[in-house]
């Protein structure tokens, strides 16, 4: 811990930083923690969605989502700009790497 920081007495912190993402299989997944840090213009491939879409009730029940975009990779998926996690696109179906946890049932 830096030791600019002040005594935090009896507030319970949940972490220390911002967990990046994990390697699998050699290479990086990025975490849902990491996409909602961001803000929609701070990523560069994004795919942002609006409030009358149908695909965001499919994004949020971690549906696969046709996407336009033209180069395959991980997106950050935005609606209205705001984050809400990611997407890999391959061949023009973004597959769904929303958190399970945070899924619409």
């Amino acid at each position: 811990m830096p030791k600019e920081l002040p005594d935090l007495g009896r507030l319970r912190v949940l972490r220390h930083g911002l967990l990046l993402g994990e390697m699998k299989k050699k290479r990086f997944e990025p975490s849902q923690v990491l996409a909602m840090a961001l803000s929609g213009s701070g990523y560069v491939r994004t795919l942002d969605l609006s409030l009358s879409d149908d695909r965001l009730m499919k994004y949020l029940k971690c549906e696969t989502i046709l996407a336009d975009e033209k180069e395959d990779g991980v997106y950050l998926i935005t609606v209205c700009g705001y984050p809400l996690g990611w997407g890999k696109l391959s061949k023009g179906r973004m597959k769904n790497k929303y958190a399970p946890s945070w899924r619409w049932m």
